[in-house]
């Protein structure tokens, strides 16, 4: 008989996202590894080094080292190009090349799928005024797997590339930036990739309820896109673990706290994992 194989899909999510560290360190603390990791953005940080092979107590380390403050700079040549160019580039890889190194996504010893945005035109945010904005967006930008021999460390910070916010990420002769809402949760490409009997998958992206209801109409409906999107990329899991925010989705320097909250998650979540994984 052939053993049952589970895949874990991590989401998105900003500083939120970082409660996926919490809830792979509470599953391992049970003897639950999973046969393959899909992630996008933080959750594709925080997965990259758990498929990498660390040990999960290098979470608590960059708990106490990545703050707001020091994870950014600004961009040589902000708005490049309109608001697709970005206004500030990332200083991840100061925090994660120590751990990280050269490796590629292929000497991983969990199988790790990291999700991006290909770009395929360039977004026009200004049309976003515009009717059918969404479709215009998934038009220009398309979901994309990396390869086994691409370097991890690039991957990632592809993969965590916020459109506006952050410049795009070239790798080879393509740029690819943060899948964000539409692509957040990546249960279909665990799927088509690692064929995991059982898939269990984190909704840490932040609510917008507060701000839907202020935004004028147009802002609202692609926040509406956003989240019929998030939904229909994570039909197909048989369980979705969602931590309660800690602090908003931009407080970096709250690492520990978010962590904490997807430890009580997956702890909430334990009956129904251990049933699905007997």
């Amino acid at each position: 008989m052939m053993k049952m194989t589970w895949g874990l899909a991590l989401s998105a999510g900003s500083a939120l996202g970082m409660a996926n560290a919490g809830i792979i360190e509470r599953l391992e603390e049970e003897g639950l590894r999973p046969n393959a990791i899909a992630a996008s953005s933080m959750g594709a940080i925080i997965g990259s080094l758990y498929a990498l092979g660390l040990p999960t107590s290098v979470f608590r380390t960059l708990a106490k080292e990545i703050n707001l403050t020091n994870i950014v700079r600004a961009s040589k040549r902000p708005f490049l190009g309109g608001l697709h160019g970005g206004a500030l580039r990332q200083r991840l890889e100061e925090h994660l090349e120590p751990y990280i190194g050269n490796a590629t996504i292929g000497d991983c010893v969990i199988p790790f799928y990291c999700v991006a945005g290909r770009v395929k035109e360039p977004i026009r945010w200004e049309r976003i005024i515009q009717e059918q904005f969404g479709d215009y967006v998934n038009a220009c930008i398309e979901p994309y797997v990396f390869p086994p021999e691409t370097p991890l460390l690039a991957a990632i910070l592809a993969s965590s590339a916020i459109p506006v916010v952050f410049s795009p990420v070239t790798i080879g002769k393509d740029s690819f930036v943060d899948i964000c809402n539409f692509g957040a949760i990546p249960v279909r490409e665990l799927r088509e990739h690692a064929h995991p009997d059982i898939i269990i998958a984190t909704h840490t992206m932040p609510a917008y309820d507060k701000l839907k209801r202020i935004s004028p109409r147009f802002l609202r409906d692609w926040l509406d896109f956003n989240a019929r999107m998030l939904q229909e990329g994570a039909e197909g899991a048989d369980l979705i673990i969602t931590p309660k925010p800690a602090a908003p989705s931009f407080r970096f320097d709250k690492f520990a706290a978010f962590m904490q909250a997807g430890r009580k998650a997956a702890d909430e979540a334990m009956p129904k994992i251990r049933q699905l994984l007997k």
